[in-house]
């Protein structure tokens, strides 16, 4: 009787002993967790944020460095998109790309300029017969004189950079009475991520990007013209290649964007894509090797 009550209290240590144990097997896992990057805005570097206009694109690269901005919304949206970067802490771009001259893209581009401090203008060069006469485009142009950013003509091949990005401009290379051919497109690097930016050019222009040589392969593609068909060919996206796709389009908008031809391929080819009208605001945040989506 004395044996098994010593026996039973050996098994009762034994146990609160592998309790003990596992309990602080645990606490180390735990706390490995504890450590793991905080991916709140404010301790991320950087991050695009592909904000919710509707049907049109703004675009905003943010880091702890400075600020870019592709792009500002079609007419209405420019109080949104003032009052996103106010939330966003942004009140100084070190770029503003205006990718051309269609009201989806710059339509709240003049309140944008003089809402907020911009350093530098990127835009293309228009022929005088492919300048348009719209309110729109006269209003940022007008915006951009009284703003005395720096204003830089598009072309092929310029490197720029703010803190650790760096962005080279691809196109466009010729005048197109198309006016989405004269989108400025780019490709924007950080550390080892790459992100495609093309506005709205067509196949035309991408069959061009890719004859020229460019690597184009990117680990994020903004789909051109909010995933039209006329867009965004099988080639160009073979060769892009992206891990994460990105479409900026309204909910039933009037041009059926985007055209279920895109989105087929998209599944066909097993790229994650996500759209602005399904999600609104997309943040996607390099957190160490990673890219993290919200």
């Amino acid at each position: 009787m004395g044996k098994t009550k010593s026996a039973n209290k050996l098994i009762s240590v034994i146990v609160l002993i592998v309790v003990v144990i596992v309990i602080s097997i645990a606490g180390v896992k735990f706390g490995a967790d504890e450590t793991e990057p905080d991916i709140s805005e404010t301790n991320v570097a950087f991050s695009v944020h592909f904000i919710d206009v509707g049907q049109g694109d703004c675009t905003l690269i943010k880091t702890d460095k400075g600020n870019m901005l592709i792009d500002a919304g079609e007419n209405g949206n420019e109080t949104a998109v003032l009052n996103y970067l106010s939330e966003q802490g942004v009140t100084e771009l070190e770029y503003f790309v205006a990718t051309h001259p269609h009201s989806d893209h710059i339509g709240g581009a003049a309140e944008v300029v003089s809402g907020v401090t911009v350093k530098n203008i990127i835009m293309p060069k228009l022929s005088a017969s492919n300048t348009p006469t719209t309110k729109a485009y006269e209003k940022m142009l007008t915006s951009i004189k009284n703003s005395g950013a720096k204003v830089i003509a598009a072309k092929p091949d310029s490197e720029y950079a703010f803190g650790d990005v760096k962005f080279i401009v691809l196109s466009p290379f010729k005048q197109d009475d198309n006016l989405n051919n004269m989108s400025v497109t780019l490709k924007l690097t950080y550390g080892s991520h790459s992100f495609l930016f093309t506005g709205d050019a067509e196949k035309e222009v991408e069959e061009q990007l890719i004859d020229y040589g460019y690597d184009l392969k990117a680990d994020v593609f903004k789909l051109a013209h909010h995933g039209s068909s006329t867009s965004n060919s099988y080639e160009f996206m073979d060769v892009v290649n992206p891990e994460v796709a990105v479409i900026s389009y309204g909910i039933d908008n009037s041009y059926g964007h985007p055209h279920d031809e895109t989105v087929e391929m998209l599944e066909e080819k097993s790229i994650t894509y996500y759209s602005t009208a399904q999600s609104g605001d997309i943040i996607i945040k390099v957190v160490g090797d990673s890219l993290v989506v919200e």
